[in-house]
Formats: C-alpha cells, sequence, structure tokens
C-alpha cells in the first residue's frame, strides 16, 4: 500500500486571513504531504528513538528525527463529527473535524505507529509503550481506532487533558494505523515518549519527542503555502 510521498521544500509555514505568521524558527523542515509514513520507535546503542519514517523510496525509505518534518493534514481530512454519542470527544454532532484516517487516502498522509525495527525478546513481552506528554494547537487532538461495528475505542485525547491515559502499546516487530483527529486548523506540536522494559535491564524511556502538524482547511490556503514558502531548503535525515 505503499503511496509515493512528496516532500515539499518549504519551511513551517501557516497563512490565514491573506497574512504570513511563522509559529516557528526559520529552520527549514520537510512536509509530508501524503504517502505511507510511520511515526516509528527505534532502539539503537540502548536509546529509544521515536521518529518519522516514510516508506519510500524504497528500500529503506527515509527517516526524520523529530522537527525535521512536518505532517501535513490536508484539505481532504475534513469531515463531521457524527450524531453517534460515543464520537462526542471529537465535538459536537456536525462539527468540523480534519482527521488522518486509519485507511488509505491517495491525497493525505497514511500515518502509522510502528516498531518494526525493534526485534521480537528485547522487551519483556515485547511491549512498548508511545505515550502523549505534550501539545501544543489552536485546537484539540484525539488518535482512535474504530471497531468492525463502528464503535470508537479512544487512544489519546486533549479535550480531557494531557494525562497518564494518553498512551497507546505497541508491540515489537509490529506495525498498525489509527485515525489522527485535529479540531480546527492551524499548527500542532504533538510530544511523545517512547518506554519499555528491557529484558534483564529494567526500564527505558526515551526523552521527549516532539512532532508538528498542519491543518490546512481550505485548497487556496495550500497553494499559499508553496508560494510563502518555495525558495527555502529542505534537510531529511536519511539511514
Amino acid at each position: 500500500m505503499n503511496q509515493k510521498t512528496s516532500p515539499i521544500p518549504v519551511a513551517a509555514t501557516w497563512l490565514a486571513a491573506g497574512a504570513l505568521a511563522l509559529p516557528w524558527p526559520l529552520a527549514a523542515q520537510t512536509i509530508l504531504s501524503e504517502g505511507h509514513m510511520d511515526l516509528g520507535i527505534a532502539y539503537e546503542g540502548g536509546v529509544l528513538e521515536p521518529h518519522l519514517h516514510v516508506h519510500e523510496p524504497e528500500p529503506d525509505g527515509v527517516e526524520y528525527a523529530p522537527g525535521e518534518a512536518i505532517v501535513l493534514v490536508g484539505f481532504a481530512a475534513r469531515t463531521t463529527v457524527p450524531a453517534n454519542p460515543a464520537f462526542s470527544f471529537l465535538g459536537a454532532p456536525g462539527d468540523s473535524v480534519y482527521v488522518l484516517p486509519s485507511s488509505h487516502h491517495p491525497e493525505l498522509p497514511f500515518l502509522g505507529l510502528a516498531a518494526e525495527e525493534i526485534a521480537s525478546g528485547e522487551f519483556v513481552g515485547d511491549n512498548l509503550r508511545l505515550a502523549l506528554t505534550g501539545f501544543s494547537g489552536p485546537g484539540e487532538f484525539a488518535l482512535y481506532t474504530v471497531d468492525a461495528f463502528g464503535a470508537p475505542t479512544v487512544r489519546m485525547n486533549t479535550r480531557d487533558g494531557v494525562s497518564g491515559a494518553d498512551y497507546v502499546n505497541i508491540a515489537a516487530g509490529s506495525h498498525g494505523h489509527a485515525n489522527w483527529a485535529f479540531s480546527a486548523p492551524g499548527d500542532y506540536s504533538l510530544t511523545f515518549v517512547a518506554s519499555g522494559t528491557l529484558v534483564g535491564a529494567g526500564e527505558l524511556a526515551s526523552d521527549p519527542a516532539t512532532f508538528d502538524f498542519t491543518v490546512i482547511p481550505e485548497p487556496e490556503t495550500w497553494a499559499l503555502l508553496l508560494v510563502g514558502g518555495a525558495t527555502l531548503l529542505w534537510r531529511p535525515r536519511k539511514r
């Protein structure tokens, strides 16, 4: 299901009401607007490392450390909160919400959660945890799954604050997908900590890792984003 990702060489830029704003410092970041990618956890040199892993180009793809890329939540992500009360964690019925879905959409990032780089047997129960520990943005963020009967399970939700309840378990060697929901257009930063229990060595946690997302509400805003940043450089980190 890999879809070619098109990194766009622009800095982090948000345009609204015709005005240019730079919410982050003018350090170049690659914008990831489509294709299969994961928020992954690696274990190297005794350290857990959350990162973004874009699956193409084959065979190894490209990895971005926290702060090196922006995940663009394009205008195709816009939908409305269902009338079903089980989805009230997203807002009031009929409210706009911007969702990177758990299934592939050709115009959006297909963002998974993965620990494929970690071998079985290194962590107790092959279990790792990715916890949301910090958040900023103009609206709310939620990570959730939906079962075969249409019932949601909320994994993370800033609407009730950030707490120890905001986490997802990821098995070593695994890869999966969830729905990433944002309640309003604008720039978001999500900070995660990965952790697990090393066999014979005890608990291990990563440094806090902050990843940037920008929600674009209209096609016209996306066009302005391209014009506003087209001359700036991008620097992906390859492994």
